[in-house]
């Protein structure tokens, strides 16, 4: 039995798409169907091809225990699903990296989260990063994002690691997250507030705060 194994390590978990078959043409098949339904993903993958007595990943954890750590998938599109999920970005860790990197904190952290997740859904049609925005008075906040800056601060700074990992292969997320605080940083020196909501961009008849707002 030969069988085609693709493995590949996302958000510290390591899966693996297993596919098994007697037929070293299939398996060849198989292979260039993997790599083109996964050549727009910005992850590198690492190709085996083994035979065994069996077909199951069972029996070649057995030849090789070095497989044992990997979650295996049999179906293509579960594999694929999988791994787009865990690779997306999240609030925590596009906030680990802002206030590693940048020193942003408070205000200016929340103001960059919210414009580097909202320009970019605007400009691509899909989210650059996982987040959850609510209305406050003075900027969109991230909730879940304000509590750790305020009471996890050690924790949301380690969070850079996992951002680091993640756009490794994908330079084009952090280009874009980096354009967004050179792009306002104007807007947030010294931590203004905004005091007068006509200066405040976020503010602006018609975005996305204003309407979320009025509906309180």
């Amino acid at each position: 039995m030969i069988q085609l194994v693709e493995l590949v390590t996302v958000d510290n978990e390591d899966l693996a798409y297993h596919y098994a078959s007697d037929n070293i043409d299939e398996v060849f098949n198989q292979e260039k169907k993997f790599n083109e339904l996964t050549k727009n993903i910005s992850l590198s993958f690492s190709s085996h091809i083994l035979a065994t007595e069996e077909a199951s990943f069972d029996s070649l954890c057995k030849k090789d225990p070095y497989f044992k750590q990997f979650t295996s998938y049999q179906n293509l599109e579960s594999f694929i699903e999988k791994v787009k999920e865990k690779s997306l970005l999240t609030d925590e860790e596009v906030a680990g990296y802002l206030r590693t990197q940048f020193n942003l904190h408070a205000f200016p952290l929340q103001k960059v989260l919210y414009y580097s997740y909202s320009d970019y859904l605007e400009e691509n049609g899909n989210r650059l990063f996982l987040a959850s925005f609510l209305a406050f008075d003075h900027v969109p906040v991230d909730r879940k994002i304000w509590r750790m800056a305020q009471y996890e601060p050690d924790t949301l700074q380690r969070k850079n690691y996992d951002f680091a990992q993640k756009v490794a292969f994908n330079s084009m997320a952090k280009a874009f997250i980096d354009n967004s605080v050179k792009k306002y940083a104007r807007f947030f020196d010294n931590g203004q507030r905004f005091e007068d909501s006509s200066k405040n961009p976020t503010h602006n008849n018609g975005t996305p705060w204003d309407r979320a707002y009025k509906k309180g």
